[in-house]
């Protein structure tokens, strides 16, 4: 496994060429990049692979760019421009995408039939439109992990609990692991705390179907309540010390997990507050360290052929 940096997680609104030097400059193995952000930008894929070899640096992930829970016609316009988004991210080798699954249905049914009807026909929304992006996603290489939302403080009360526990995952949304091979897990530590559930829940597809991870922790000295637990109020991995990063990364590491793992704070962590781009970054990457794995690193060492193991 490997510390990829996203810049948008921790605050930060940067091009794509300054987030790789920042990245390097850290020590960071891998990078996640913005697909829209590069092309509205006019960016060079391709000047920016060879900028990112040239430096050390592997793809990560970038944000799926479809708003799949909108309306058809929205979908269907943003489904049109993902072959072009698509073929960016294969050119910059960032080969992996994820979105999350809805926690609660959009509104809530009346009795106990309407609910069995509600349930799975949002089940069916997921299937259709899920499979729809992977199908495109394919043809490129790129796969598309599924995130489940644990935090309590997400769900607007207006419908009903859908998808809140990674282990009910594979009993609602299975037939997208059959449908699409390429189609997979987003295990978010900071969500499987909140849902109480272990890292061994992530795996419910099999590690090789894990498109990648995000670590964050509660703020320090905050009281590991989960459902006191507010979504954009985050800690940096390893700062509070209730959600145990280092065992769950070792947990994967050793059961064959090799993808990018990305600290995920949110914009607004106080303990990036007042701080320069460089500095924030140089931050994190600390952070990272902290709850690395044995004695290996996440960021240096561990893709370095300089240094020992």
């Amino acid at each position: 496994m490997y510390a990829s940096f996203n810049a948008r997680m921790v605050g930060l609104t940067l091009s794509a060429a300054s987030t790789l030097e920042l990245a390097a400059a850290a020590g960071f193995r891998g990078v996640d990049l913005l697909l829209r952000d590069v092309l509205d930008a006019g960016e060079d894929p391709r000047a920016l692979r060879t900028r990112m070899e040239d430096l050390g640096l592997r793809g990560g992930s970038f944000p799926l760019p479809v708003d799949w829970r909108n309306s058809v016609a929205q979908f269907a316009h943003e489904l049109g421009q993902l072959p072009r988004l698509a073929e960016a991210a294969a050119i910059l080798g960032v080969t992996r995408t994820s979105t999350w699954v809805m926690p609660e249905t959009p509104a809530a049914a009346a009795n106990d039939a309407d609910r069995a009807a509600d349930d799975f026909a949002v089940a069916q929304f997921h299937l259709e439109r899920l499979g729809a992006i992977a199908r495109v996603l394919d043809r490129f290489g790129i796969r598309l992990g599924l995130e489940v939302i644990g935090v309590e403080s997400v769900r607007s009360g207006r419908g009903r609990r859908f998808l809140t526990r990674m282990a009910d995952l594979d009993g609602v949304l299975g037939a997208l692991r059959n449908e699409a091979p390429n189609s997979g897990i987003l295990i978010d530590l900071w969500h499987l705390y909140a849902a109480g559930e272990s890292v061994a829940a992530g795996l419910v597809w099999g590690v090789e179907r894990v498109v990648g991870v995000h670590v964050a922790d509660l703020p320090a000295g905050a009281c590991p309540d989960r459902a006191g637990m507010n979504d954009r109020d985050r800690g940096l991995p390893g700062e509070n010390g209730a959600i145990a990063s280092r065992e769950q990364l070792q947990y994967l590491k050793d059961a064959g997990y090799d993808g990018p793992v990305t600290a995920e704070p949110m914009p607004g962590c106080q303990s990036l507050a007042g701080l320069g781009p460089e500095a924030i970054v140089h931050r994190v990457a600390a952070a990272i360290r902290s709850v690395e794995p044995g004695a290996a690193t996440l960021l240096e060492v561990e893709f370095s052929p300089s240094c020992g193991t």
